[in-house]
């Protein structure tokens, strides 16, 4: 049971990552990754870019490369790094019919977020409204819950009816 960190922005755009800084002087930027794929971003026709006052521009990524734990991007018309600059802060987008086809098992972390938990004795407890990534395994937390994202724990997930089933398991409500 894996999460992939793409958010849903409200619309149907997907956030994959934020810029955070230059990286040399060719127009490279970083950014820090929320999908595992991000090199697939050179693949696509175009990306959009959210400014932080709101402002969108449709632009190309030339090429993605890893570097470290972040991805080095070139973004079309920023061929310097005074122009890369200017993209520090800027969150990218994808359209959610781009996003890379997950295997079984595995959910985007804006279709898990909201998504009600109940045991399987019918206990409530809560939606999903955040989702931890962690090396081992993720975890999903409710109001009232810290769920491991493993198969032992979580018996479904029904994305459609927007519910997640979990085991009955002492110690997973937090006031347990």
């Amino acid at each position: 049971m894996t999460a992939e960190a793409a958010a849903s922005s409200g619309d149907d755009l997907v956030l994959v990552g934020e810029i955070t800084s230059p990286h040399g002087v060719q127009g490279e930027v970083r950014m820090n990754p929320l999908m595992e794929t991000p090199t697939e971003l050179a693949r696509l026709p175009a990306v959009i870019l959210r400014y932080g006052d709101g402002r969108e521009e449709r632009r190309r990524i030339t090429s993605a490369r890893t570097h470290r734990r972040q991805t080095l991007l070139t973004v079309a018309g920023s061929g310097d790094r005074n122009a890369a600059e200017a993209l520090r802060g800027v969150r990218v987008y994808i359209r959610r019919d781009q996003l890379p086809t997950l295997p079984p098992d595995a959910y985007y972390e804006g279709d898990l977020l909201g998504l009600s938990v109940v045991t399987e004795s019918g206990q409530d407890l809560g939606a999903i409204t955040q989702v931890y990534f962690g090396p081992a395994n993720d975890v999903y937390e409710t109001p009232l819950a810290l769920i491991p994202a493993v198969e032992a724990i979580v018996a479904s997930v029904d994305l459609a009816a927007r519910r997640m089933v979990v085991r009955d398991i002492p110690g997973l409500r937090k006031d347990e």
